[in-house]
């Protein structure tokens, strides 16, 4: 005699609960670049950056023209003074250049940073207004648009993100 053993299982035992949505989430992008570059504030603080990139490269020709006009004396002054005097002379123009480039790059790099700040700030202090907008709005998640590789025209909310932020954040 054969015995069949037959096991029943019941949904509820082996079965996973998922979470059932009424809608499907929504997801939204944002350019955040977008966000900086066209936003009043991002506009302002990008002016800002923009004339001091513009004086330093004005004080950069200057300087440029007045060592190379150095650099011809120098080089006039060769036939006229002995082979130690001259490379004195030219070892203390060696090392102004080198004291002018490194303060010229720190000044740069001084308006990077300071780029670099106004950007983080901006991101900081619009980071709330984005939570009230995508609240507003019934998104769940918002990407950045460079996260994603493709996206619906009616996903991206830069736009309205940026009117929002000009709305609110001032100075």
């Amino acid at each position: 005699m054969i015995t069949i053993f037959y096991f029943g299982f019941t949904n509820s035992s082996f079965s996973q609960i998922y979470p059932i949505y009424n809608e499907i989430p929504s997801i939204a992008v944002v350019d955040k670049e977008a966000l900086f570059r066209k936003s009043k504030w991002g506009k302002e603080i990008l002016n800002q950056i923009e004339l001091l990139v513009s004086s330093l490269a004005t004080e950069n020709e200057n300087i440029k023209n007045n060592l190379e006009t150095e650099e011809l004396t120098l080089t006039e002054k060769r036939e006229l003074v002995s082979k130690l005097e001259f490379n004195i002379m030219a070892f203390d123009f060696d090392l102004k250049v080198k004291k002018i480039r490194t303060q010229q790059a720190d000044k740069q790099n001084n308006i990077n940073s300071l780029l670099n700040n106004k950007r983080a700030l901006f991101f900081e202090k619009s980071a709330p207004i984005l939570l009230t907008l995508i609240n507003d709005l019934g998104v769940e998640v918002l990407l950045n648009k460079d996260m994603v590789a493709l996206t619906s025209l009616e996903s991206d909310i830069t736009q309205i993100a940026i009117k929002r932020i000009n709305e609110i954040l001032k100075d």
